[in-house]
């Protein structure tokens, strides 16, 4: 499974940030991104391994429980 996070430390991605490699980096991984959704939403057998994927690992006893637990949350955006 592919890692998502930064490179090896904060002062090169600073550095490259205003900078050509920078932005062809940036350019890279929109269309990393984007290509990933279309396969998502073009073949519908990806999605479908990658839940029989997921199911197999959680187990069939997993339960999904929430961090906060039934608390209401600190902010609330809906509120008006």
């Amino acid at each position: 499974a592919p890692c998502l996070r930064r490179g090896r430390g904060d002062g090169q991605a600073v550095a490259a940030g205003g900078m050509t490699i920078g932005k062809k980096g940036m350019i890279v991984a929109a269309k990393t991104i984007a290509l990933t959704a279309l396969d998502l939403f073009t073949q519908q057998e990806v999605i479908d391994k990658a839940k029989v994927e997921l199911d197999k690992q959680r187990g069939k006893d997993y339960k999904f429980e929430s961090l906060m637990g039934n608390r209401k949350p600190p902010l609330d955006y809906y509120k008006k």
